[in-house]
């Protein structure tokens, strides 16, 4: 038994991530799911997460920039590819009316684009949001999206036949079916998994049915580094409010006279508001030092933000705008990294709400006769025919703008990019650009700007 413990005790020690002792003392060694580890801390992140995002700027910050760099100022721009062009325009005129806070949102408050960015606002900060998908009797734009956070969950064990996680019911293969969501105090009311879009992300465990909170990884970085500025700027003021100091020998005599009455002994007198300080004998003034070390404060908090950055994936810059120790080649690696970051974003947006949502917004209306030229026998023969939506992303600005034109036309002239990615980079669709263009030189045309030859170019 003895030889038997020694061999395992050498074998549990040829890792050192794997041993018990020293400094790894410390570790969390959570065994079980996904969602065994992560339920008892939901809850708890997730209101730690918006206290941050509310009263951190860094934080709310970066989110910030994350939703207008994948999103832009309107949400993502919807295009219809059918290829049938009558009925593409008739999609996408009714598409863009639906867009209305008074056509897509039962609460009539926000706009798509801006409902777009809450969705993924609150996917980062709470780690999920559910979007339902309600038919309403309104005939010209009968679907309607309502969102439940993620305190909606009814996460009590229940009685039931079906397999429950944290609150949504699975069938035996662990596919979503229902969602218990509160629905009152002591009620609880369950939505088919078909009329629900749970947006999360999925990070690296398959038994992941719900999210966490994106800022897991630097909560207690945030509370530090907030810590740390309160503790900084509380010493300056304290400083700040001490000019002189009296030093003495005599502490005792000097506490004696401050406590003599005012008819036999008083040391301070106001002279045209400044306060005047009689000296005892042997006492002298010396002024404070005011100064604190503001490289380690500096040092501090670049360090810390780097942390931070790191830990929502984005670049140092994106997260404190601070250019200052940058160069083009450093801030170009910088800035395309968040552009992969971006791009990232865009398509698991577009993939996980916005294609589902717009599935279920052109069945509605197809069914309701709102589609021109497009009937229900002749789309649901073909489904997939129409369902063609594409979205546009906002633009890309370039740090160099003239060095990167030049390049991109080196590249197009060498047959590795074409104008379609480069006219997409700049949140444009290539045939409406083609078209402007078109329009553009027939009206040179006729002003006498351009000959023949020169608009046919």
């Amino acid at each position: 038994m003895s030889l038997f413990r020694d061999a395992f005790a050498i074998q549990r020690g040829f890792y050192e991530g794997g041993k018990l002792r020293g400094a790894n003392n410390d570790f969390s060694n959570a065994g079980g799911s996904f969602e065994d580890t992560a339920s008892p801390d939901r809850a708890v992140m997730t209101q730690r997460a918006r206290w941050l995002h509310e009263n951190n700027g860094i934080i709310s910050g970066i989110d910030h920039s994350i939703k207008v760099n994948t999103l832009g100022a309107h949400g993502l721009r919807f295009q219809s590819k059918t290829g049938i062009d009558y009925i593409d325009k008739a999609i996408e005129v009714h598409y863009q009316e639906w867009c209305e806070p008074k056509n897509c949102d039962i609460t009539r408050r926000q706009h798509n684009g801006d409902q777009q960015k809450l969705i993924l606002g609150q996917r980062m900060c709470d780690g999920e949001i559910l979007i339902q998908k309600k038919l309403t009797n309104d005939k010209r734009h009968p679907l309607k999206l309502q969102m439940f956070e993620t305190d909606r969950f009814d996460t009590m064990p229940f009685n039931s036949a079906a397999e429950v996680v944290d609150g949504i019911e699975v069938d035996a293969y662990g596919a979503p079916q229902k969602y218990r969501l509160r629905d009152g105090l002591f009620s609880t009311k369950k939505v088919d998994a078909s009329d629900v879009i749970h947006y999360y992300k999925m990070a690296n465990r398959y038994t992941q049915y719900r999210g966490i909170s994106e800022y897991k990884q630097v909560i207690i970085d945030l509370r530090n580094l907030a810590g740390f500025n309160s503790s900084f700027i509380q010493a300056i003021r304290s400083r700040s409010g001490v000019a002189m100091v009296i030093e003495t020998d005599n502490v005792s005599g000097r506490v004696g006279a401050l406590s003599k009455s005012e008819t036999t002994y008083d040391p301070i007198y106001d002279i045209n508001g400044v306060m005047v300080h009689y000296l005892n004998k042997g006492e002298k003034l010396s002024s404070l030092d005011q100064s604190i070390n503001g490289t380690e404060y500096g040092e501090f908090m670049r360090t810390a933000i780097r942390m931070i950055a790191v830990g929502r994936k984005v670049s140092y810059e994106l997260a404190f705008r601070d250019y200052s120790q940058v160069n083009f080649s450093s801030g170009r690696l910088g800035r395309m990294e968040d552009h992969r970051l971006f791009s990232e974003e865009q398509w698991h947006m577009a993939t996980y709400v916005l294609n589902p949502l717009y599935e279920a917004w052109l069945d509605a209306n197809v069914m309701a006769g709102n589609i021109k030229g497009l009937s229900p026998d002749a789309y649901f023969a073909d489904k997939k025919k129409f369902v063609q939506p594409r979205w546009i992303a906002p633009a890309r600005e370039w740090i160099d703008p003239l060095k990167d034109i030049k390049a991109f036309i080196e590249e197009y002239n060498l047959g590795g990019a074409n104008l379609g990615d480069y006219v997409a980079s700049k949140g444009k669709d290539l045939e409406e650009v083609l078209e402007q263009r078109k329009k553009e030189n027939e009206m040179l045309k006729a002003a006498g700007i351009l000959t023949e030859e020169e608009a046919n170019a």
